[in-house]
């Protein structure tokens, strides 16, 4: 860290010529000085001696120096910054962010232009002097609105139950079906009348030998060709 009388020296000036500076780098005040601080205020003076510039535009001039923006980039800016109808100093304290911008190809046009302020959604604010009425009216409103939303979800929810319903319904479709068209066949009188003649010759023991497909419905797989054959 470097004193003030460090800096008088490293500078060859005296007080009263290095307030200014101090001034234009909005450092008034400042008792102790980096080195990046020093290298600053002597590459102002060596501008001001040399090139006739203001300590303002030499401080700038160096913050973009080193962030890489050449003389014709800061002159650039500057034209901008004039057109604008604004001065250096209103954008000294965010000059190397706009260096940076148009390092990062930006137009100085826009980078010259401040950030906007983000706007966030608030709820809207009743008035001391809203209606009583309306205000309770809204409230209701509001609570109608929430209670359809839990009953519509209920609904939707209730989705998913409709396909295990609709699997027992066509279940009990079928077997309400099957029972009907059962009890039409055994209930009828060619049946009834076949049934007891058949039981009537099995007590009696004349019953005829009946294939086994009569008694099981299940077909009798088909017999093998001889091999001999």
């Amino acid at each position: 860290m470097h004193t003030i009388d460090d800096i008088l020296e490293i500078l060859k000036t005296s007080k009263e010529k290095l307030e200014p500076m101090l001034e234009a780098c909005s450092w008034t005040g400042t008792t102790e000085f980096t080195d990046d601080q020093a290298e600053t205020l002597l590459a102002m003076k060596v501008s001001h001696e040399e090139k006739g510039r203001d300590y303002l535009e030499g401080y700038m001039r160096n913050i973009a120096h080193n962030v890489g923006i050449t003389g014709t980039q800061f002159d650039e800016i500057h034209q901008c910054i004039t057109e604008a109808e604004g001065s250096l100093i209103d954008y000294r304290d965010r000059f190397e962010e706009i260096c940076q911008q148009v390092n990062d190809c930006v137009s100085p046009a826009e980078a010259i232009i401040p950030p906007q302020p983000v706007v966030e959604d608030t709820p809207p604010v009743v008035e001391a002097g809203s209606d009583p009425e309306s205000i309770q009216m809204e409230r209701f409103i509001d609570e109608q609105a929430n209670a359809a939303i839990v009953v519509t979800i209920s609904q939707i929810k209730g989705f998913a139950d409709l396909a295990y319903e609709e699997q027992e319904r066509l279940k009990n479709l079928f077997m309400t079906k099957y029972r009907q068209g059962l009890a039409k066949e055994l209930l009828s009188e060619e049946f009834k009348a076949e049934f007891t003649q058949r039981m009537t010759a099995s007590l009696e023991g004349k019953g005829a030998e009946k294939k086994p497909t009569e008694l099981t419905g299940v077909q009798n797989p088909t017999p093998l060709l001889s091999s001999s054959n």
